[in-house]
């Protein structure tokens, strides 16, 4: 099965559910989030960014598909500009960032991305998928409902973004994924449900 269809069965199915039905996506939607716990997900998910924009450097660097370094020319050139604006709004200083705020989700989740962009092309773009589609996914099935976070949900389905998603599948529509693969991509969506669970806990 390709990744469409893999998406599509109910063990994937399955965790987005709980992806979005967490505290912290629930609360966001009505605008209940309380400001601390959004700092610490920003927190977290500035030293994500860094690994996840290195993962994708070295995706790019040992790609031999030219469609796949043009992907990895587009990641990371909008999303790092909005997570700076979100910075300054919550009046987070990035030099006041350092790794010793790491929590166990992102050390694990990095380990993850890092491991397998270093193997080959296709292995790298499935680590880091889950991300990407997980996002897209909360933002245009969410009914935000209050106007606090909606600048959030509002770029994660902005045509930016989504063209991301898009490049994606259409790399990915034709490549076969085998029993490795499926966990590698199983695996990034579960430390996205858990990201949002230890940022909501504050842990």
């Amino acid at each position: 099965m390709n990744i469409q269809e893999y998406i599509e069965t109910d063990e994937i199915q399955s965790i987005i559910k709980s992806i979005m039905d967490t505290e912290f996506i629930r609360e966001m939607e009505t605008g209940g989030l309380n400001d601390e716990k959004f700092r610490h997900y920003l927190i977290q998910d500035d030293i994500y960014l860094k690994y996840y924009k290195k993962a994708g450097d070295t995706v790019k660097k040992n790609a031999k598909n030219m469609e796949i370094k043009s992907l990895y020319e587009m990641i990371g050139s909008e999303e790092p500009v909005f997570h700076r604006e979100m910075l300054e709004m919550y009046k987070i200083k990035k030099e006041d960032i350092n790794e010793d705020m790491i929590n166990y989700t992102t050390y694990s989740y990095i380990n993850h991305l890092t491991r397998w962009s270093e193997k080959n092309e296709y292995i790298g773009m499935i680590s880091m998928f889950p991300c990407q589609w997980s996002y897209e996914y909360i933002a245009k099935n969410s009914d935000a409902t209050g106007n606090k976070f909606r600048f959030w949900f509002n770029f994660y389905k902005s045509k930016e973004y989504t063209d991301i998603t898009k490049k994606y599948f259409e790399i990915l529509r034709n490549k076969e994924l085998y029993f490795e693969e499926r966990n590698i991509f199983k695996f990034g969506l579960l430390y996205e449900l858990n990201y949002w669970i230890f940022c909501y806990n504050l842990l």
